[in-house]
């Protein structure tokens, strides 16, 4: 496989915090409209622990090494839906629910991919991990405060246990994503 392909590190969300995301979105929709948000769909929410970016497809063997290593090492771990928010500031841009633990395993699995990832020539992370899932991105960037507040979410529990390699390919329609590779954790 000779290809680049569009690839990140990710973990996996189980059905009942899907569906408070999905509830979440539909309250925001009712006051986002002017902030012209793309919605992201259910099937492609996540929880994305390093992005790669382009990569040759001949990366893919290596990167299922990586997937596998780092699975292994890390034991699975519970987690929270915690709060609604926007990254961008003033000017939001994106509107993500943040994911908490007391568990070290979360960020220690972000660290070590990052690491990995660097090892391949893949730029390191300059800003600190924020666990989240995507629940929207505004093409007009502007104060998001009525539709963070129309989505707030109570505190949903998550139970993590497995780490996905996935495929990005953009569309006209929005990016598709295509798990590549999957490992249980621990």
């Amino acid at each position: 496989m000779s290809d680049s392909l569009r690839l990140f590190f990710a973990l996996p969300l189980p059905e009942a915090a899907l569906e408070t995301l999905v509830a979440a979105q539909a309250r925001a929709k009712a006051v986002a409209s002017r902030l012209s948000p793309r919605w992201t769909k259910t099937e492609q929410m996540h929880v994305t622990l390093k992005f790669l970016g382009q990569l040759p497809g001949n990366a893919l063997p290596r990167l299922e090494e990586i997937l596998a290593t780092r699975a292994a090492a890390a034991q699975p771990f519970d987690a929270t839906l915690s709060q609604v928010t926007a990254f961008g500031g003033r000017r939001a841009r994106v509107l993500v629910v943040e994911l908490a633990t007391e568990s070290p395993v979360l960020a220690a699995l972000a660290t070590g991919l990052d690491e990995d990832a660097a090892a391949l020539g893949v730029a390191r992370e300059t800003r600190p991990f924020r666990a989240h899932v995507t629940l929207a991105r505004f093409k007009h960037p502007g104060d998001a405060r009525a539709v963070i507040d129309a989505a707030e979410v109570a505190p949903v529990p998550v139970s993590c246990g497995e780490l996905r390699l996935y495929r990005s390919e953009l569309t006209p329609s929005g990016s598709r994503y295509t798990p590549v590779a999957a490992r249980a954790l621990g």
